[in-house]
């Protein structure tokens, strides 16, 4: 017997109630709740941002009833809330402010509706197994809205049918369920296959003339060269078991980025800038970056979404989920990114050369990569990467940037140690195979926090057990220029202008500059120049944003010269000596020397 055919489905219902106040109504009817007292949750966090986000303080309103009496709820702590006894069906109503502009939460106004599951779905406590039926409704008012989501449609002949994609849509569990965003609106739309796949890009905001299928062509390419990587055999796409297509929900206004994977779909934030319109053959600047964006969050559908590391299989909600293997699953994915618009043939080696060169010297220009290691970073995700302030240049590092190197310093270890016959490919195809082709399937079991070295070897015959614990749970500098020499490639240091310089980063705060970041042992900081200083002005000349910028004002010094520096440091005017330091070594030159 089907033990899944004897658990009765939890049936979950979401309308946008209130565009102009912000407010989604959302319903889940049990059709069995616990006799002794059932307990209902929403999760504190969302798998793949790791950070506390306590998602229940945007539940403005909670009620339970069973049949037509109300039902007594008591909250329990943030997250969780008791309901009395009942000893029918039980139905809780939620209203739920949705004003969070991102691709973690829900935002909801006059022109669309995007949600990520957790933060309006509500977990039922001892039903997490049991399927789940999730109802969409239109707005109350008509509009010209449509639903899209990566979710599959119920289709029994007594669901709830609807136009334009709201109905009745069906999960395997809850885990399912929250794991499909939804887009709600008017957006731009365009579908393509990949390797045969369905796949549909949706972007909302206002976009002229959006070049929309110049980014499904280049995008159509990005994938299908993902797919090949993992399924070189078959070309299988990994989602289809579990959803109808791949769905690209993209949020576009002035000055985003951001993005957020999902099992069969990946939620996006892109400047309006960045995107390809009709009236221009060239793409702008930005439109690389975008697709970067989009090729490392669609190879997080094999990394991180089914192969995971061992605490996220399976996810546990309600606190902080703690793994040191980020570098690993972040990281990895930031160094393929890129690399796979190369192998699609989006840019070409010249313009990867470039881009691999800015990201090793993001890493290198940051003083905390000798405080703190990529697996440290990992592991302090929840309080030190996500809660970054003013001296997070000086004691912390990315296990984004610092894990890609990492992945690179590895790749081209692997290639020398065996004359390019494997390479980390091999490594990542083999943790396809043991962790995540089967993990939805049942074979829910995730990466060991000391098991890379071991599969490394494994699929490889390189032991790179002494690397990984220099370089990824160590402090010290990659050895890439070495290893780069190995390959053909050649690494320099070049300094990005002749201004001598503060060795401070800086914001705009209007036609002010304001220090962002002071770092440590540079000038401002042996000079005693603090964050947040707002300069004035150097040897009496006013600094703007504007016209005399700081960098036009440093043009006419040297290195080594002395000046005063006056800040106001909250509302009291202060003067510092100064004396300048040389253009730091920040640009990172990479060229192949194979090239005649």
């Amino acid at each position: 017997m089907n033990r899944q055919s004897n658990r009765k489905p939890l049936l979950y219902s979401l309308e946008p109630l209130d565009l102009s106040g912000h407010r989604l109504r959302a319903t889940v009817r049990i059709a069995e709740p616990d006799p002794k007292g059932q307990i209902i949750s929403l999760p504190a966090w969302i798998p793949g941002s790791y950070l506390i986000r306590d998602f229940s303080r945007h539940i403005e309103h909670i009620s339970a009833r069973s049949g037509k009496q109300s039902v007594t709820l008591t909250k329990l702590d943030n997250h969780r809330w008791r309901i009395a006894p009942c000893s029918g069906p039980l139905t809780i109503t939620t209203v739920i402010y949705a004003w969070d502009l991102s691709v973690r939460g829900a935002h909801l106004d006059e022109t669309h509706c995007f949600l990520n599951g957790t933060s309006v779905f509500l977990e039922v406590q001892g039903q997490q197994e049991h399927p789940c039926r999730l109802t969409l409704l239109p707005p109350p008012k008509p509009t010209r809205w449509r639903a899209f989501t990566s979710m599959p449609q119920y289709a029994r002949a007594n669901a709830t049918k609807g136009r334009n994609g709201f109905g009745t849509y069906i999960a395997e569990n809850y885990d399912a369920l929250i794991d499909h965003p939804i887009e709600m609106g008017d957006p731009q739309v365009i579908k393509f296959d990949a390797c045969g796949a369905p796949h549909e890009m949706v972007f909302t905001g206002l976009i002229p003339n959006l070049d929309l299928k110049r980014i499904a062509q280049d995008v159509k390419k990005i994938c299908e060269a993902q797919i090949r990587f993992f399924e070189p055999d078959t070309a299988r796409v990994p989602f289809l078991d579990s959803a109808t297509k791949y769905v690209f929900m993209t949020m576009v206004t002035g000055d985003a980025y951001g993005g957020l994977e999902h099992r069969a779909s990946t939620a996006l934030m892109a400047s309006r800038k960045d995107l390809p319109t009709l009236e221009h053959d060239k793409a702008p600047e930005g439109y690389q970056t975008f697709l970067g964006l989009v090729s490392h969050e669609y190879f997080h559908t094999w990394n991180v979404k089914r192969i995971k590391p061992a605490a996220f299989a399976p996810y546990r909600l309600a606190a902080e989920s703690h793994t040191r293997l980020l570098w690993i699953f972040e990281g990895f994915t930031s160094y393929y990114d890129d690399l796979f618009l190369l192998r699609s043939g989006v840019i070409d080696q010249p313009t990867y050369l470039k881009t691999l060169g800015k990201q090793i010297a993001s890493v290198m220009t940051m003083p905390g990569r000798h405080k703190q290691s990529a697996a440290e970073s990992s592991f302090d995700a929840w309080t030190r990467y996500y809660k970054q302030d003013e001296n997070a240049a000086n004691a912390i590092i990315s296990y984004y940037t610092k894990g890609s190197l990492v992945a690179l310093a590895l790749d081209l270890t692997i290639r020398l140690a065996t004359d390019h016959q494997h390479s980390l490919d091999d490594v990542m195809r083999l943790l396809w195979v043991r962790y995540g082709r089967d993990f939805y399937q049942g074979n829910p079991i995730g990466l060991s926090e000391k098991g890379f070295p071991q599969l490394v070897r494994d699929a490889t015959g390189v032991d790179v057990s002494d690397e990984i614990q220099r370089w990824a749970y160590g402090r010290e500098d990659l050895p890439l220029k070495q290893l780069f020499t190995t390959q053909g490639l050649s690494l320099e240091w070049k300094t990005g202008n002749a201004r001598p310089s503060l060795d401070i980063r800086t914001r705009k705060q209007g036609e002010h500059m304001v220090i962002a970041a002071v770092l440590e042992g540079g000038a401002a900081h042996t000079a005693g120049l603090s964050a947040h200083d707002l300069l004035v002005a150097i040897d009496g000349v006013r600094i703007d944003s504007v016209s005399n910028t700081l960098d036009a004002i440093l043009a006419s010094y040297q290195p080594d010269q002395k000046i005063s520096v006056h800040v106001f440091r909250r509302d009291e005017l202060r003067c510092f000596e100064l004396t300048l330091a040389a253009p730091p070594l920040a640009d990172c030159i990479l060229q192949d020397t194979r090239q005649p």
